[in-house]
C-alpha cells in the first residue's frame, strides 16, 4: 500500500488473521519525492497520448478526460504534432524517455532488497498516480521474478500504457491478451490466459434466502417476479443515472403489457454514486424498492450474500454499464440494457462496452429506445426469449480454459510456475538517463511544489465545507429549540 492511503480494509485484515503467512507493508514514503511526482506528471501526459491513438477516435470522452489530467505542455503539443500518427508516436517516445529519466523506481530498490520477494506481483498497476509502476520497474532493474495480474475489464482499454515489459501478464480471456499485445506491446509469450479471478465466488455462491424472504425483507410483492436495476459507477462527468431511472420505472409502469405494470423492480444503487440517491423517493411507485446502504462494494459475508441474492432471485439485470452485468450472467440471468445519448460516454463511448455488445452477438440484449427496451423485457416475460447469451459470454470471456475450471486455481498454478523458473536478467538502466536526470531536477522541483499546493488546497477546502456543515446543524438546532407559536 502507498502511504498516506485510507487504512486496510477489514477483509484485507481478517485475511491476516486467518492466514499468519500473509503480512502487510506500507511502500517507503520517501520514495514518492519530487522524481515520483515528476515521473507521474509524465505519466499523465503519456495518458493524454495515448488516447489520441485511432483505436480511440470513436471515444472523444475518454479523450477529454486525458486531456483534463495532462500537464498543460503534454496537451498543447498533443494539439501541435500528436494529431498524426508518427507525431503521436515521438511525442510518446519522447515522454517516455524523459519519465525513465527520473529513475524513481531506483528509490524503491532497497525496500525490495530487504524484502527478498520470490516473486513481485502487481495490480492494477494502470492507473495514473501509482507506485505500483516503479515497484514493478524497480523489480526488473534488479532482476526479480515479477508479473501484472490485469484486474478489471476495461483496465487495458481504459486506463494509462504499460512502458516496460513485465515477465508475465495474466489476463482474463483472448480479447484482453489482444490488447495486452496491440495497445500494451507485450510480447505474445509473455501473456497468460487465466480467466477472471475476480468472478470466480459468484461461480460457487448459493442464495442465502428464498425469494419469498428475499422481497419480503426489501418490500417487493413475493407473488410477482422483479426485474433488478444495477446502477453504475459511470465516467467522470456524466449525467445523473437517477432521473433515467426514475423515466424508466414511469416507462414500464405505463405500459400496455400487464407483466411490465406490475413486476417488483429493485434499485440498486452504486456505492461511488450514492449521493445523487439521497433525496429520491420512490415510495410513489407500486411493488418498487431502492436498496439503500452505506456500504462500499459488497466485501464482507453479508453483503455479498445480499448482492448474489440480488442477483439470482431477480428475472433479469438492467443497467448501463456496470459489472453487475458479468455477475448476473455468471448467476444464469439475461442482461438488458438501453443505449441512450446522454449516456455514450459511458456505453458505446468505451472500447470495454462493446465487449458486451458483441455486434448484436454479446451479452447484452440492448435496445435504441425504451419502447423497444419495453418490447424486449415483454418478451422475457412472456418467455420468448430463449437464448443461451450469458453462457457463452461467460465460457467466453470470464472463464475461457472450462466453466469448471476456476480462474484462481489456474492463477495460482501459473504463479508457481513462474516462482519456479530461475530469476530473470536485470534489466539494465540506460547510461543516457544519467545524463538527462540532472536537467530534470528543477522540473522535479515544481512537481513538488505542484502536488504540495494541490494537497492543501484539497485540505482547506475539507476544513470549509466540515465548518459550513457545523454551522449548517447548529442554526438547525437552534431553530429546533426555539418556542413555537
Amino acid at each position: 500500500m502507498q502511504p498516506g492511503r485510507r487504512p486496510w480494509p477489514p477483509s484485507t485484515l481478517s485475511l491476516t488473521r486467518e492466514h499468519p503467512n500473509i503480512s502487510l507493508s506500507v511502500l517507503p514514503a520517501d520514495a514518492l519525492g519530487p522524481w515520483w511526482e515528476l515521473a507521474s506528471r509524465l505519466r499523465q501526459a503519456g495518458f493524454h497520448l495515448r488516447f489520441l491513438r485511432p483505436e480511440y477516435a470513436g471515444s472523444p470522452e475518454l479523450r477529454a478526460r486525458a486531456r483534463t489530467k495532462a500537464p498543460k505542455a503534454a496537451v498543447r503539443l498533443g494539439e501541435w504534432f500528436g494529431q498524426q500518427e508518427f507525431g503521436r508516436r515521438m511525442l510518446v517516445r519522447l515522454v517516455h524517455l524523459l519519465e525513465q529519466s527520473t529513475r524513481s523506481s531506483a528509490a524503491f530498490h532497497h525496500y525490495l532488497r530487504s524484502l527478498r520477494p520470490d516473486v513481485v506481483v502487481v495490480t492494477p498497476l494502470v492507473v495514473l498516480k501509482t507506485a505500483q509502476i516503479d515497484l514493478a520497474r524497480a523489480a526488473t532493474e534488479l532482476g526479480i521474478r515479477n508479473a501484472f495480474a490485469v484486474a478489471s475489464w476495461d483496465h487495458l482499454s481504459s486506463k494509462t500504457a504499460l512502458t516496460f515489459q513485465p515477465q508475465a501478464v495474466f489476463v482474463w480471456n483472448d480479447t484482453q491478451k489482444r490488447e495486452a499485445i496491440e495497445l500494451h506491446h507485450v510480447e505474445a509469450n509473455r501473456v497468460v490466459v487465466t480467466g477472471s479471478q475476480l468472478f470466480d465466488e459468484w461461480f460457487i455462491k448459493q442464495p442465502s434466502s428464498t425469494y419469498e424472504a428475499f422481497c419480503s425483507r426489501v418490500g417487493l410483492r413475493p407473488d410477482r417476479p422483479f426485474l433488478l436495476y444495477a446502477c453504475s459507477s459511470l465516467l467522470e462527468g456524466s449525467a445523473s443515472e437517477a432521473p433515467f431511472v426514475l423515466r424508466w420505472i414511469r416507462h414500464l409502469r405505463s405500459s400496455a403489457h400487464p407483466a411490465l405494470r406490475e413486476c417488483g423492480i429493485l434499485v440498486r444503487p452504486h456505492f461511488n454514486r450514492r449521493q445523487e440517491w439521497k433525496d429520491i423517493d420512490v415510495s410513489g411507485f407500486s411493488n418498487v424498492a431502492l436498496w439503500r446502504s452505506d456500504e462500499e462494494a459488497p466485501a464482507d459475508a453479508q453483503s455479498k450474500a445480499d448482492y448474489f441474492d440480488s442477483l439470482y432471485h431477480a428475472r433479469a439485470t438492467v443497467g448501463l454499464n456496470t459489472s453487475a452485468m458479468i455477475e448476473a450472467a455468471i448467476v444464469g440471468r439475461p442482461v438488458f440494457t438501453v443505449l441512450l445519448p446522454e449516456f455514450r460516454s459511458s456505453q458505446e463511448g468505451t472500447v470495454h462496452f462493446h465487449y458486451l455488445l458483441g455486434d448484436g452477438n454479446g451479452l447484452l440484449r440492448a435496445a435504441r429506445s425504451l419502447d423497444e427496451h419495453a418490447a424486449d423485457l415483454a418478451a422475457l416475460f412472456d418467455g420468448r426469449s430463449h437464448d443461451d447469451r450469458s453462457a457463452r459470454f461467460v465460457r467466453r470471456f470470464v472463464r475461457p480454459l472450462g466453466v469448471e475450471t476456476a480462474a484462481t486455481d489456474r492463477f495460482v498454478d501459473e504463479l508457481e510456475q513462474l516462482a519456479g523458473r530461475p530469476h530473470p536478467a536485470p534489466t539494465a538502466v540506460p547510461l543516457w538517463t544519467h545524463l538527462v536526470r540532472p536537467a530534470l531536477w528543477p522540473f522535479a522541483r515544481a512537481a513538488a511544489a505542484r502536488a504540495r499546493r494541490t494537497r492543501d488546497d484539497f485540505r482547506d477546502r475539507k476544513r470549509q465545507l466540515l465548518v459550513e456543515h457545523r454551522r449548517r446543524k447548529a442554526a438547525d438546532r437552534k431553530t429546533d429549540t426555539q418556542p413555537r407559536t
